[in-house]
């Protein structure tokens, strides 16, 4: 059997006395798109950053790729993350952030100027991110995600606050990227449908039901 994209294992997180996950297991194939869903507090985002390594498990195991995600700093490099909170400087423009992150992976402007001009943000490649809209930062923030051509794409509602015409930019980007593995933590059903395969909902933690779109 091909190596998953992301394995989960028996893993649960603990912030205090408080079960975020409990015991979650799950397998993400590469080339999967899978919609992360539930309430408020179910687990989508600690899950999402367990596998984006930004927080690490109280037991279990994750690995993406085959490889122990903790074990192996340089698995990094295949992950792509978008969250609630923009990762740009707010004095630079879009240009001066997206180059800082692309020095920190050898990449050239050049590599990264098509996903610009897909996803529509070249017409502010110049403007600081302090004056871009909620919409067009969330743009600016996916390239910067993208800039190193990741394996896996992780996005934590990343439709929230979005008019349609963005939603439907994203969409398409991501439609049009089906090597990569997707997974989404999203409460916007109705636009997680139109881009994912399956969906994994958590419900106190714990995986609750899993079903195909």
């Amino acid at each position: 059997m091909a190596e998953a994209a992301v394995e989960v294992i028996d893993v649960t997180k603990w912030y205090g006395y408080i079960a975020a996950l409990r015991s979650v297991s799950l397998r993400i194939e590469c080339g999967d798109f899978i919609a992360l869903l539930g309430h408020n507090g179910a687990g989508k985002t600690t899950l999402l950053k367990l596998i984006a390594t930004h927080i690490t498990p109280s037991a279990g195991t994750v690995k993406l790729f085959g490889v122990d995600a903790f074990h192996d700093s340089s698995i990094r490099r295949k992950i792509g993350l978008v969250t609630h909170v923009s990762f740009l400087y707010n004095e630079l423009t879009v240009r001066e952030n997206l180059l800082f992150y692309a020095n920190q992976f050898g990449i050239m402007e050049e590599e990264f100027l098509d996903t610009l001009e897909f996803l529509g943000m070249d017409r502010w490649y110049n403007v600081r991110a302090m004056q871009l809209s909620h919409g067009l930062r969330k743009r600016a923030d996916i390239v910067r995600a993208l800039i190193h051509d990741p394996d896996l794409i992780l996005l934590d509602e990343p439709f929230s606050g979005l008019d349609s015409e963005t939603c439907d930019v994203l969409v398409n980007y991501f439609d049009a990227h089906r090597d990569k593995t997707l997974i989404i933590a999203s409460h916007s059903l109705e636009w997680v449908k139109k881009l994912c395969d399956r969906g994994i909902e958590l419900y106190r933690g714990e995986i609750s039901r899993e079903f195909v779109f």
